[in-house]
């Protein structure tokens, strides 16, 4: 059986991270989550996540700009942005920044795990 893939979760809440955690889980994935973008950007990362799920509103560090760091330094980890507001101007920021996906939190999980699945190197 293949290994779970990794998952990297950036949300300040701690009741969306441990509900993403539980879908993730369900889903076959390694949730690996962090309260913030500073506190990502501080992990030394063990493996390279499949896919990033990122928060918009972070607190001093958004997830747009935590995106947009991801991608200036190189990393070609698709991007999903998942936040409660559906703002047009974030949303095409976070698309401009090359997300995969922009979703509202109240999305239904099996959105999330149908994007995740459709990731070229699952499985």
């Amino acid at each position: 059986m293949a290994e779970a893939q990794t998952v990297v979760v950036v949300d300040d809440d701690p009741a969306i991270r441990t509900a993403m955690g539980r879908v993730l889980r369900a889903g076959g994935f390694a949730p690996v989550s962090f309260g913030s973008a500073e506190e990502f950007l501080a992990a030394s990362p063990r493996e390279a996540p499949v896919c990033f799920v990122l928060d918009i509103h972070l607190g001093a560090m958004s997830g747009l700009e935590l995106q947009r760091l991801l991608k200036v330094g190189g990393s070609t980890v698709p991007v999903i942005v998942m936040t409660a507001h559906d703002e047009p101007r974030l949303r095409d920021e976070a698309a401009r920044n090359g997300c995969m996906a922009y979703l509202l939190k109240e999305s239904d999980a099996d959105v999330l795990l149908g994007l995740l699945r459709s990731l070229p190197n699952r499985g």
